[in-house]
């Protein structure tokens, strides 16, 4: 910030030049209340002063950016910090939800106070909206704001003030061995045979399931590398499948083993896209050859078919509702019966850090809860 001293109807006054949100510079005129004559190195104490107090106050000129422009700047700015699946919920949650409440008030960003935040957060959890969808949106808008004040664009972050949602514990859904053995007659020579089979011996993400190559399978060592996924998201303006080798964490690129059972049933998956190739000839997909999980013709199965498919044979068969993901939280669930670990679960799984894994498998198998009052009885009971 700096000022200079002006000359108006004889009196001193402060011109202070600033910057708004947008970058522009804005001048601003304060009388010192002091006579030309005489004063003027009052009227530089003064100015000085003022100088050094908006410093050490780190004063912003009031930002006349609408609120939700700056929302959607920030979250197109942000862009580059997330996966391209998390940027795209962020749009859709700003489009359905928070761009239009806000945009109903005509709020500057200057103006958005805690009060507005806490009713925006209390709205949507009376619409009936999850409380763990309304806490990423409360996330969407601190992190907002938080750059926005890190920025001098506003005084405060609002968000400080305001009573987070609390989260809603998930507790996953999972098949027992029984019922997994099931599943897979259910499921065999279906059009998602081979997915369903992938998810419920490694119980990788359905991510993981489709981005699955040929490359990546170790039919000599006997592993499988999980490096690569599929995913369903618009790209320019078209829904559209997306391949990418960047996968949700760290932990998520990891090698899991093949036993005798799992490669038999790549090497027959391989031999039926031989056979289909031979059948179809110039008509079969050259685009997705080096991919396990493609239809008859070659082409790659849709993750969102996967999905709506798997629930359709399940109602259709009558066995009890579960989603598509949660035969990963059915390998869990069966890895935690066989007495593995929690850290264990956690690699295999490609979970980021442990308490992820402890927080979804918390619930422990009822059979092991038997086991563990008998062995307390027994256990107090020896003589």
């Amino acid at each position: 910030m700096t000022g200079s001293l002006q000359v108006k109807n004889g009196v001193y006054y402060m011109v202070v030049n600033t910057k708004n949100a947008e970058g522009k510079r804005k001048q601003k005129w304060i009388t010192t209340k002091l006579p030309v004559k005489g004063n003027k190195r009052k009227a530089e104490q003064q100015l000085n002063a003022y100088l050094a107090e908006c410093t050490q106050k780190g004063y912003i000129e009031p930002s006349k950016l609408h609120f939700c422009d700056y929302l959607a700047k920030w979250v197109e700015m942000h862009k580059k910090n997330v996966q391209p699946k998390t940027h795209e919920t962020n749009i859709r949650n700003l489009k359905r939800h928070i761009y239009p409440y806000f945009n109903a008030f005509s709020l500057n960003l200057s103006d958005v106070k805690s009060e507005a935040i806490q009713a925006y957060c209390d709205a949507k959890l009376g619409e009936g909206l999850n409380p763990n969808t309304v806490i990423r949106h409360y996330a969407i808008i601190r992190a907002a704001l938080t750059h926005a004040y890190k920025s001098k664009m506003i005084r405060t972050n609002p968000c400080d003030w305001v009573d987070k949602p609390k989260s809603k514990k998930y507790f996953a859904e999972f098949y027992t061995p029984e019922e997994i053995k099931h599943l897979l007659g259910v499921f065999k020579g279906t059009y998602i045979e081979v997915p369903v089979y992938i998810a419920a011996y490694l119980g990788l993400r359905r991510s993981e399931v489709i981005g699955l190559r040929w490359r990546s399978v170790d039919m000599v060592n006997g592993s499988l590398t999980v490096c690569n996924k599929v995913i369903r998201m618009f790209h320019e303006g078209k829904l559209t499948n997306m391949a990418s080798n960047e996968l949700k964490t760290e932990s998520s690129y990891r090698i899991l083993p093949l036993d005798e059972t799992l490669m038999e049933m790549f090497k027959a998956i391989k031999e039926q896209q031989e056979r289909n190739k031979q059948l179809c000839g110039n008509s079969y997909s050259k685009e997705y050859s080096d991919y396990v999980c493609v239809n008859a013709m070659g082409d790659l199965i849709n993750p969102e078919t996967v999905s709506k498919y798997f629930s359709k044979i399940i109602r259709k068969n009558g066995m009890k509702a579960i989603r598509y993901h949660d035969l990963r939280h059915s390998c869990a669930s069966m890895l935690l019966s066989l007495g593995y670990s929690m850290k264990e679960i956690q690699e295999w799984l490609g979970h980021s850090n442990y308490n992820t894994t402890a927080e979804i498998y918390s619930h422990v198998d009822p059979r092991n809860k038997s086991k563990m009052i008998r062995g307390i009885t027994a256990a107090l009971s020896a003589e």
